[in-house]
């Protein structure tokens, strides 16, 4: 910490464990990961897929293209993305690829938290 910041902050008293502890704390978690897991989360095509695949077992490509009106290029541009970082998996039956939800349960945690931006937002607009 520079001496400018120092002098800029003025505290009575300064409780060491606690801030020993919240930097302990800082390198147990892997904020990385997290950084890249919100970064994925950030597109709203992504998060319309999502949405799309929370309310049915599983679609195919075209089947979210006709969806979202999207071209099936850029609608398996962003499941590669989601299929990459785990949030879909896929199965193939015949030459059709049909993509579901993750069971995984740091996806399924990602899914509810979306989900409760959903519910805040509808209730905000009452």
């Amino acid at each position: 910490m520079t001496e400018d910041v120092k002098r800029s902050c003025v505290r009575s008293y300064v409780d060491h464990d606690k801030i020993q502890q919240l930097q302990m704390d800082l390198v147990l978690k892997d904020y990385e990961k997290l950084g890249e897991t919100l970064s994925i989360l950030s597109n709203p095509t992504r998060i319309k897929i999502i949405d799309c695949l929370s309310k049915t077992n599983e679609l195919c490509v075209c089947d979210l293209a006709d969806i979202l009106e999207m071209d099936v290029s850029a609608i398996s541009h962003q499941l590669r993305k989601l299929k990459d970082r785990g949030f879909v998996n896929k199965r193939r039956d015949g030459l059709t690829i049909y993509y579901r939800l993750s069971l995984d349960e740091n996806c399924q945690k990602a899914f509810g938290f979306i989900e409760s931006l959903f519910v805040g937002d509808l209730e905000l607009n009452k």
